[in-house]
């Protein structure tokens, strides 16, 4: 397998790893939206749903980062590669 295609196959895994996560994200900020607003009157329940909402936020920021890297990563790649 010549490596421009091996780059590119590791950045398109990459891409959808990271998809994947920020799926499952929206997914837990949008169960602890449910949770904050549901009318129950348990406290706990709603101090789980700011927890999660909090968690699900910085899983988001740190996607952001990986992603960034890792297309930096893949961009480099290819221009080394091609270069040589």
């Amino acid at each position: 397998m010549p490596l421009d295609v091996l780059i590119r196959t590791i950045a398109t895994l990459a891409t959808q790893v990271s998809l994947l996560a920020v799926v499952i994200a929206a997914l837990s900020w949008g169960i602890a939206s449910v949770l904050k607003g549901a009318p129950i009157p348990i406290k706990s329940v709603k101090e789980f749903g700011q927890s999660l909402e909090i968690q699900a936020i910085q899983a988001l920021v740190q996607i952001a980062i990986y992603s960034t890297i890792t297309s930096l990563i893949a961009w480099v790649a290819v221009l080394l590669s091609s270069a040589a």
